[in-house]
């Protein structure tokens, strides 16, 4: 499987190789992630995204070593070059927090109810350095400043019902860079929030990028999120990548099928649209992983496959098909616009 193409030639903060997790079910092994490969580079913001069940979410537990004891992990998956794949929890635990913090989507089940939010940040902290008193409560109440909660220094002393929930996800951010971690990982950060509140919590991701350099990977099911904070993009189909590509090629040059439906299917504030059309609809439904077609998992709901023919008869793999760009379909020259989509 080739990998994804770095946005920086520096040495990237995560190599991905082969990623390939299988669960347990009473209906047989499902196969979430199926040779999955990319990398992040120092500095830069992936976005991964695909509809539920597509894997984003698996990836980002299975690269932490935080899936259930029965699921089975293969590839590789190296930090700083390190890998880290099939290391001891005692190595995942250093590993955790210090150098890659994991922003989960339910703030609220994530923090404790009868902790305050300062102290449970305070932990994230002394978890992995020795500090207290004075300077412990100082670093807190900075670490709440930082992602823009207001008031922190009282608020430190609140608990997690007392806040909001947009409060509620900075306060997770807060707990995830205590230790200036070089890689964020944010599974669907900004699902749970209205607009004003995601375009808030996005900002404090801006801001803290800019004051980190940290690299993020930002699993969403949301292109619009993408959008406006992503450098390159990871489109995930039936547990495989299809597409990657940098931001704006995604977004106005895409070469897969997949990724062309999902943007025409969105609303846009930059063209005009015919009162009597409706937004588009990609056809059918995501195929279930026991029981994936042939060839290419999206034929079935692809308007543009070679059936009988390479499509449902020969699996595409990711290939190059512009600079920086890669594409996981036969004919990517099929592929059209998404604003020529039709409704």
């Amino acid at each position: 499987m080739t990998s994804a193409p770095l946005a920086d030639p520096a040495t990237p903060v995560l190599s991905v190789r082969g990623l390939t997790v299988d669960l347990p079910t009473e209906q047989g092994i499902l196969r979430a992630v199926d040779g999955l490969g990319f990398e992040v580079a120092p500095g830069e913001t992936l976005g991964v995204v695909g509809e539920s069940g597509s894997g984003k979410s698996v990836t980002a537990l299975a690269i932490l070593g935080l899936l259930p004891s029965s699921a089975r992990v293969s590839g590789a998956v190296e930090l700083h070059g390190r890998p880290i794949l099939g290391a001891s929890e005692k190595e995942l635990e250093q590993v955790r927090g210090a150098q890659v913090a994991m922003i989960f989507q339910d703030a609220l089940a994530a923090l404790n109810p009868v902790m305050p939010v300062g102290t449970q940040v305070g932990e994230a902290i002394t978890v992995h350095r020795e500090v207290g008193g004075a300077e412990l409560r100082e670093r807190v109440v900075e670490l709440l400043d930082v992602v823009g909660i207001p008031n922190p220094a009282e608020r430190a002393d609140q608990y997690p019902h007392e806040y909001s929930g947009g409060m509620r996800q900075r306060a997770m951010i807060a707990m995830a860079i205590a230790n200036d971690p070089a890689l964020l990982i944010a599974d669907e950060p900004t699902t749970a929030l209205d607009v004003t509140i995601q375009a808030q919590v996005l900002d404090v991701f801006r801001r803290i990028q800019e004051r980190t350099r940290s690299s993020v990977i930002l699993v969403t099911h949301d292109l619009g999120v993408v959008a406006g904070v992503a450098d390159r993009v990871l489109v995930l189909y039936a547990g495989r990548a299809v597409e990657v590509a940098g931001v704006d090629r995604t977004f106005y040059a895409p070469a897969h099928p997949y990724t062309s439906g999902l943007l025409a299917s969105l609303p846009r504030l930059d063209r005009r649209a015919r009162r009597d059309r409706r937004l588009h609809q990609i056809g059918g439904q995501p195929p279930s992983p026991l029981a994936l077609p042939a060839g290419c998992a999206f034929h079935p709901r692809c308007e543009h496959a070679e059936v009988p023919g390479r499509c449902d008869g020969e699996g595409p793999e990711l290939r190059e098909v512009g600079p920086g760009h890669l594409s996981a379909c036969h004919f990517p020259e099929r592929v059209p616009a998404p604003e020529t989509v039709e409704r």
